[in-house]
């Protein structure tokens, strides 16, 4: 009987503390707001996952008005985003006039790609970004 014990008692001293490095989550990337203003575009991008999302990649495409060349595309990727955390991508200089269409794309190692399409209206360097949630 004392050996059924000290064996039950070796397996829970050796095998619990290995169980939560076995039981690793998925990331799970959420665009939760896009706002405008002067010159610029901020995207708040959210890990809502179990785990850390590892090589984060974030790109948004801008369509429509009469817009800089420049101003078109902005991008960024090899992100740290840890679990329960948010990060605020920034767009490039955009300028123009007129009414844009913005595709936003997120993705990360172990996550689904996120894609997020969001009007707004250009006045030169000002950005009123419409709230369709």
């Amino acid at each position: 009987m004392s050996k059924k014990i000290i064996c039950i008692f070796l397996c829970i001293l050796f095998i619990f503390p290995i169980l939560p490095v076995m039981a690793t989550g998925n990331p799970e990337i959420e665009i939760c707001r896009v706002s405008g203003g002067l010159f610029t575009l901020r995207i708040e991008i959210k890990n809502t996952g179990d785990a850390d999302a590892t090589d984060l990649n974030w790109n948004l495409t801008i369509d429509g008005g009469f817009l800089a060349p420049s101003s078109r595309k902005t991008s960024d990727s090899d992100i740290l985003l840890k679990s329960g955390e948010s990060m605020t991508a920034v767009s490039k200089l955009i300028g123009g006039i007129g009414k844009i269409q913005i595709l936003i794309r997120a993705n990360a190692s172990g996550a689904n790609e996120i894609i997020k399409n969001v009007d707004a209206l250009l006045l030169f360097f000002y950005i009123i970004v419409e709230q369709n949630e």
